[in-house]
């Protein structure tokens, strides 16, 4: 079973994550037609997507007037009493947009279900203005809230105009002056005495259908909360505001961070240093579950997904995409009625650089797979070979173009393992079909050329790396060993010694250097056990075996992989499986899925690093995020760890504590209410610890 090289970059993510989010200047995914050709240069031009169409600065809290808005908990609703000791911290209105009110005069605080949004306000002025006419000129707060539409954004501006006991009642209507401005069909507006009795609170709801856009988009959005002090005059002596902009000017507005995009601000974003920064890409698709558009971002190199149906509202997905972004789409490949993510990234292998084309899709689950990869560009200096890509929805058709620098007999490039190799002019194939199945895109035709004499055939597939990625040693499949061999006689003792069937086969065999000399091992899971073996290890006439005695059953182990994590030249070999236990206090069986690192060092197998990755019991699940990230100085890899996504628990009726890092043999899973963000692991030469 070769290791293959996965066509989403080096980094291995377990699980899930919570969230989404960035305002960057949104935009729409683009609806070309369905029959498009995708060549070369149109590519370079931006055929395919909007790299560089982003203009605001990115969604940190660092960010001017950012909102946050909370999702409310169904078992906790909002009371519309006019009362907020039910919500959270209010944001406070600093800005002085036009003459100067007392500190903290005002302060808001967002909140939504699926049907509606929720505003506070705080006000601490004495004096109350109203009228019956509900203008400008009164006491009143204004929401501005603007949805991406169309590449640009859609602005509303909403009066939250509170009553006055005894003399007249709220009314929450649109103010923004335009044609349809008026009373919201189906809005309240509640007002309560301030505690301290200085001022008024207010509780606010506006149905999410007063805005069109919010139909299928409510992720990305930018408000800013104002409010206006008057005094009896026919303008307002003083206007405050959270952020900058207006329904005049939406792309100032700063953000209003959904629940999911707040995550991403804090976790992701926060952890690789991108939340101050723009996305390269910002699209908004209907890539899974209901028909509401997720966000589809381009953070660095980190791309990530998020939207009001996905996933709950409150999680996200991403990934590194190990390489260079070169363009990004969405649009419907696969013919299934929802968009695919059409990429275009380059990586720089063995000194030459590398178009991937791909596409990703969402077909089970929440998590995109790649159901589509082709090598369609390659250039070294000065020279360069490229494919023309044609798509038509279930249809893929790649062909080659004319070669510059390069002829049959300079041409020395291999193909890199784990994607469709590019089609060359003087290779066997001029054109191939590819139409999907219903999992991946699968070859239907090939037109066949005459190969051109004096073709050198290529080298044998290598690996894919990355500049900041420390390489792993190569690693290749066994296949058949000829039976005089010494290591296949080693192999065959290994079995009697440890009375394994001569049926039994393996699991993974892989050939990849793991200790001793430069020479590549023999390394093999097989059974429960993982051996080692090769003839520059332990003298060649040794071999060396570990039992995985936390597993049950062979069947528990899902995998074993093999990469440079400890940074030290050599693989180090990562296990992943199940372990069922019995819970404390009940009889009910647990299952614990885990990832176990194991060095090979001096002849021994060692573990080196165990961490629980996800909790399952009766069809509930707590699942964590685990991923092996380069570290720093470029020397092999750090861990980092962060919560995930519970599902059939809440933080009520999860039945155990969260454990504390260095508190068992496995670090721990982390909740996403157990008080710990994120940890990450780094190799201190013999173990990986916690930073």
């Amino acid at each position: 079973m070769p290791a293959r090289s996965t066509l989403l970059g080096a980094t291995v993510a377990v699980g899930l994550l919570a969230a989404c989010g960035g305002p960057g200047e949104p935009k729409d995914a683009h609806q070309a037609a369905p029959d498009i050709s995708i060549g070369d240069m149109a590519l370079a031009q931006g055929g395919i997507g909007g790299i560089g169409d982003s203009t605001s600065s990115g969604i940190s809290e660092t960010t001017p007037g950012t909102l946050r808005a909370s999702l409310i908990d169904k078992t906790n609703p909002v009371k519309l009493d006019g009362v907020l000791g039910e919500w959270p911290a209010r944001t406070p209105a600093r800005i002085e947009v036009k003459g100067a009110a007392g500190p903290n005069a005002f302060a808001v605080a967002i909140q939504y279900d699926e049907r509606l949004l929720y505003v506070a306000g705080d006000v601490t002025e004495d004096s109350f203005y109203r009228t019956s006419r509900f203008g400008d000129s009164e006491d009143h707060a204004t929401l501005v809230l603007a949805f991406p539409s169309g590449g640009g954004l859609v602005a509303y501006e909403i009066g939250l105009f509170a009553g006055k006991p005894g003399e007249s009642v709220g009314e929450v209507k649109l103010t923004d002056g335009r044609a349809r401005h008026g009373v919201i069909a189906g809005a309240k507006i509640v007002e309560a005495p301030a505690p301290a009795g200085k001022g008024y609170t207010f509780e606010a709801t506006i149905p999410w259908a007063t805005f069109p856009e919010a139909r299928l988009v409510r992720v990305g959005l930018r408000a800013t909360a104002r409010y206006y002090v008057s005094d009896g005059s026919a303008s307002p002596r003083a206007i405050l505001a959270t952020g900058p902009g207006d329904a005049a000017h939406p792309s100032s507005l700063a953000p209003l961070l959904s629940e999911a995009e707040q995550s991403m601000v804090d976790g992701v974003l926060a952890e690789k240093g991108l939340a101050s920064q723009a996305p390269k890409v910002d699209l908004y698709a209907d890539v899974a579950g209901d028909a509401m558009k997720e966000r589809v971002s381009v953070w660095g190199n980190t791309l990530t997904i998020c939207g009001p149906g996905y996933r709950g509202g409150k999680e996200y997905f991403y990934k590194d995409l190990g390489g260079d972004l070169v363009r990004l789409d969405t649009r419907d490949v696969t013919g299934r009625g929802k968009d695919d993510l059409v990429l275009r990234r380059r990586v720089t292998v063995e000194g030459s650089t590398r178009d991937w084309f791909e596409v990703l899709s969402v077909l089970k689950g929440d998590e995109p797979t790649t159901t589509f990869g082709h090598e369609i560009a390659i250039a070294k200096d000065g020279k360069r070979v490229s494919n023309a890509v044609h798509i038509t929805k279930g249809q893929i058709d790649v062909s080659v173009e004319p070669a510059s620098g390069w002829d049959p007999s300079s041409y020395r490039e291999g193909p890199v393992d784990g994607i469709e190799p590019i089609l060359l002019p003087w290779g066997p194939t001029k054109s191939a079909s590819y139409r999907f199945d219903g999992a991946h895109f699968t070859k239907a035709h090939e037109e066949h050329q005459t190969p051109a004499p004096g073709a050198v055939p290529p080298p044998p597939p290598m690996l894919p790396s990355r500049a900041t990625e420390p390489p792993t040693p190569p690693v290749v499949a066994t296949g058949s060993v000829k039976s005089g061999d010494v290591g296949a006689q080693l192999f065959s003792q290994y079995r009697r010694d440890q009375s394994v069937p001569a049926d039994a086969k393996p699991k993974v065999d892989i050939r990849v250097h793991v200790d001793g000399d430069a020479r590549s091992e023999r390394v093999v899971l097989i059974g429960r056990d993982i051996v080692v073996l090769g003839p520059g290890f332990k003298g060649g006439s040794q071999y060396a075996f570990l039992t995985l005695s936390q597993f049950d059953s062979p069947s528990d182990i899902q995998d074993m992989t093999a990469r440079d994590l400890t940074g030290d030249g050599a693989a180090d070999l990562v296990v992943r499986g199940t372990r069922h236990v019995t819970a404390a206090g009940s009889s009910a069986t647990l299952e614990l899925d885990a990832i176990f690192v194991y060095q090979v060092k001096a002849g021994a197998i060692a573990r080196v690093f165990a961490i629980e990755t996800g909790r399952s019991q009766a069809g509930k699940r707590a699942q964590g995020l685990v991923q092996f990230v380069p570290a720093k100085d470029g020397r092999g890899f750090e861990i980092d760890v962060s919560p995930g996504r519970v599902t059939g628990w809440t933080e009520k009726t999860y039945p155990w504590s969260q454990d504390q890092p260095g508190s068992g043999v496995l670090e721990p899973l982390l909740l996403p209410w157990g008080g710990i963000r994120a940890l990450r692991y780094g190799w201190n030469g013999s173990a990986f610890t916690r930073l």
